[in-house]
């Protein structure tokens, strides 16, 4: 049989069916249980089962099946799980203030609602074709799949839920990368999915199942998350191991634009700082021509600077670039001509401090202070 080759189903890395185990023939769907008229052609299929070397995930190569868009199952909440999940919904509800927005991702005949809004959420929940002819939805139950809906629903959920869902999706980055739209920025995600380091240690093969085409270590979970935007706060294995329960929150992303807006101000009282002295009558030097300073410098009101100096002689007489000011040796600084009233040290760490000491020694009379000051 030739090989096929197919992105994986998180990083999208490529996987071909020639390395990947096959096992059956099993059932070709979970919930399919064929009529007399189709036992002739019911052969089953081979479930093609792969890990991806880049990301971890263990994963079928097979296609969905036709009803991976919803939660179908015999299970009912018992008074057990209803409690514990309770205790989970109070716990969450500790995160936020007024009355906050409980969103579920795959809510089947929306069960934990009641449980939601019993903890102070406003709950409400999506579950694909969860209508049937003459039956209404329940309340807060919208007919509709997850990757189905619009931006008009980004950031407006302070919880989202999933439980054992996410393994039927035949995209986990797209799937976790909607969640990540739809959750608020200080929202939190409550993910579970079957665990597969159960099905390994027992030696369980028959545990792998059409329907799911994902198969999650607790690793690989936070794999996941993190290669789509979120970081993990709590991991826990459930249910007699059977299952990985997450609490996952967004990872901010907004370090390097507050990076930028920081040095945008700096630039600002740099300039200020200039002018300042260009008013008073003052000429100025900077000392220090690291790459940091340059960068500065070919941001800043260079024109009111009349050159730079530095102590490394391989940058003497040479020019920065953008300002195209002139390195001089800190000799300069012995002649009473040089044109310089105010040295501004621009250097790293403890240098500073070294280096005002040294101008303040000198036989000729400077100020010289640190830019920008410390603390």
């Amino acid at each position: 049989m030739t090989a096929t080759t197919h992105p994986c189903r998180l990083c999208h890395a490529p996987l071909s069916s020639a390395d990947a185990v096959q096992i059956g023939p099993f059932p070709k769907a979970a919930q399919y249980y064929p009529t007399p008229n189709e036992f002739t052609h019911d052969r089953g299929i081979v479930l093609k089962i792969t890990e991806c070397p880049d990301c971890g995930l263990t994963q079928l190569l097979n296609e969905p099946v036709d009803y991976y868009r919803q939660v179908i199952t015999a299970a009912s909440l018992s008074p057990v799980v209803r409690e514990q999940r309770l205790t989970l919904f109070r716990q969450l509800r500790g995160y936020f203030g007024m009355r906050p927005s409980a969103f579920e991702i795959g809510c089947a005949g929306g069960e934990n609602l009641p449980l939601l809004r019993d903890a102070g959420f406003a709950a409400s929940g999506i579950e694909f074709a969860a209508t049937t002819a003459g039956t209404s939805l329940p309340e807060g139950v919208t007919d509709t799949y997850l990757l189905d809906l619009g931006p008009e629903n980004h950031g407006r959920h302070d919880l989202l839920l999933s439980f054992n869902y996410l393994e039927h999706q035949p995209d986990a980055h797209a799937f976790l990368q909607k969640c990540h739209a739809l959750l608020a920025d200080d929202g939190r995600l409550l993910l579970t999915v079957p665990n597969l380091d159960l099905l390994l240690d027992s030696q369980s093969a028959h545990e792998f199942v059409a329907d799911h085409l994902l198969y999650f270590t607790a690793e690989s979970l936070e794999t996941a998350l993190r290669l789509t935007g979120f970081s993990l706060i709590e991991c826990q294995i459930i249910n007699n191991q059977y299952d990985i329960q997450i609490i996952a929150k967004k990872r901010p992303r907004g370090a390097i634009a507050s990076s930028k807006s920081a040095l945008d101000a700096l630039v600002i009282s740099f300039n200020e700082k200039l002018r300042t002295l260009a008013t008073e009558g003052k000429r100025i030097a900077i000392w220090g021509a690291g790459h940091r300073t340059l960068a500065l410098l070919s941001l800043a009101e260079y024109h009111l600077i009349d050159c730079i100096i530095d102590s490394a002689r391989f940058k003497h007489d040479k020019f920065a670039p953008i300002s195209h000011l002139r390195i001089r040796p800190p000799e300069i600084l012995l002649d009473p001509d040089c044109g310089i009233d105010v040295i501004l040290v621009m250097l790293p760490g403890i240098y500073p401090k070294e280096v005002i000491s040294r101008i303040e020694s000198l036989p000729i009379a400077y100020h010289a202070e640190q830019f920008p000051p410390t603390e």
